[in-house]
């Protein structure tokens, strides 16, 4: 095993879900640097018009990248508790399946992007001047999905070991790969909104070498070509274990994503002001976010690890830590977002004093608030039931967060009664309400009832269903 995994099935776990998550909150706010430094030099080289097109776009990539990221966790959790077993021949399935799942996916993604990219705007009211520029980022980051896919396999192996560090390396080689490219194929190339895009792929391809690379030498769980990894009817149960958990994974992450999407397209019928100002509101709380889905990512691969091992009390430990932890970060977080709020907003090229401004500071003063506390406990939940063998409930949750009240009540407030764009600020800020309590009474009956068939000797595959 390499020297920058962590086992969390002994030893101090606060301590090693804090080193651990430490990383992986860098990790993170890397992958989203990509859309981030697209916005800003976009933003700053092509205008209004550039911002509300790859503001736009970006939630088409955030949906891409929530997809894979669902998808390749199902891979990670089975990996995770091959590692809790000790059983290699476990892991070298489990990782072939994903990587077989990520270049099918992305075969069929690419696709689905090249047809549905300038109908899919179309009918989101995106404006007409930014039309053409959001579609083609859109299809250009599609076509070139096969990059991101494999490096969230590779990545979710690693990170299984509790080794963080390695993908957070390879990220940041790729993110300044990505931030050369964008200052010249943005301004100097004169590609604008689309030369962005490439930056994106190229970047994205090459960190998934590296990750690729780094698993095959480090690993001998991660040669899938050697010792049968894919072949057999045992490949034949693992890819059906990584579906299992990854299929509803990447629908609910997709699902939360494509909310996200619809309210970008009820905002955008305020506007342009509303449109640049709710796409720079938006990346900036995503990114405010990534440390509580960080700790969240840390909670599944530990408690999945504790339940490989058949540990019961260290998994019920994992959850209890673990949502302390996030939020508490998250709390600090929100606090410096409310003192910050108008220096941020002018980073992304928004004028202090202008329309687009005053309007993002007030996005960030409504959804950046004390609804951060109610999503780092639903993330915290949903994490644990992913890694328990619940992935029907986060995926339940995640109907209830996006449609049921960030889409649906901001269409009430919005519409219907009469509170127009903050009507929509609002909506988003109560999403996760629900689903954290719903979360919460998750894990206290999973304490009281499930964790019982561990102590009995038995390992559940599924976990509690819902």
């Amino acid at each position: 095993m390499s020297n920058s995994a962590v086992s969390f099935t002994e030893g101090p776990l606060l301590r090693r879900l804090i080193v651990f998550a430490l990383p992986l909150m860098a990790l993170n706010l890397l992958q989203y640097v990509y859309q981030t430094v697209d916005m800003v030099v976009v933003g700053q080289v092509v205008g209004d018009v550039g911002l509300v097109a790859i503001s736009n776009a970006t939630n088409a990539a955030y949906l891409v990248s929530a997809f894979v990221m669902g998808l390749t966790a199902g891979g990670g959790v089975v990996v995770a508790r091959a590692v809790g077993a000790g059983d290699v021949a476990g892991k070298r399935r489990a990782y072939a399946a994903t990587l077989l799942v990520a270049v099918v996916a992305a075969g069929l993604l690419a696709a689905v992007g090249a047809v549905l990219a300038r109908p899919g705007f179309t009918a989101n009211a995106v404006p007409a001047e930014a039309l053409d520029a959001a579609v083609a980022y859109t299809q250009v980051v599609c076509a070139g999905c096969v990059g991101p896919f494999l490096l969230n396999a590779a990545a979710a192996f690693l990170k299984a070991h509790g080794d963080a560090r390695t993908p957070l390396v390879l990220v940041g080689v790729s993110a300044l790969v990505n931030v050369a490219l964008d200052l010249v194929l943005v301004g100097p190339a004169g590609l604008g909104v689309v030369g962005a895009a490439y930056a994106t792929v190229v970047a994205q391809g090459v960190a998934a070498v590296g990750a690729l690379v780094a698993v095959w030498r480090r690993y001998p769980g991660g040669r899938v070509l050697s010792g049968g990894g894919m072949r057999g009817s045992h490949f034949g149960a693992a890819a059906v274990a990584v579906l299992r958990v990854g299929v509803p994974s990447a629908v609910q992450m997709a699902v939360v994503n494509l909310s996200y999407a619809l309210v970008t397209g009820l905002l955008n019928r305020y506007g342009t002001d509303v449109a640049a100002a709710a796409g720079v509101g938006l990346q900036i709380s995503t990114v405010a976010g990534l440390p509580c889905w960080a700790i969240g990512q840390a909670i599944t691969t530990a408690a999945a690890q504790n339940a490989g091992a058949a540990l019961p009390a260290r998994v019920r430990e994992v959850v209890r830590l673990g949502a302390r932890f996030n939020v508490g970060v998250t709390m600090g977080i929100q606090i410096l977002i409310q003192l910050l709020a108008p220096v941020i907003v002018a980073a992304y090229g928004l004028v202090d004093g202008t329309a687009a401004h005053d309007i993002a500071v007030l996005y960030l003063r409504i959804t950046c608030s004390v609804n951060g506390l109610f999503y780092a406990a639903m993330f915290s939940f949903d994490s644990f039931a992913l890694s328990a063998g619940s992935p029907r409930l986060v995926l339940v949750n995640s109907l209830i967060d996006a449609f049921a009240v960030r889409f649906g009540l901001a269409f009430v407030l919005s519409g219907v009664l009469g509170f127009g764009y903050v009507g929509i600020f609002v909506a988003q800020a109560a999403s996760p309400v629900i689903p954290a309590i719903i979360g919460g009474l998750y894990v206290r009956l999973w304490s009281r009832t499930y964790s019982c068939h561990f102590e009995q000797g038995e390992v559940p595959d599924r976990g509690m269903g819902v």
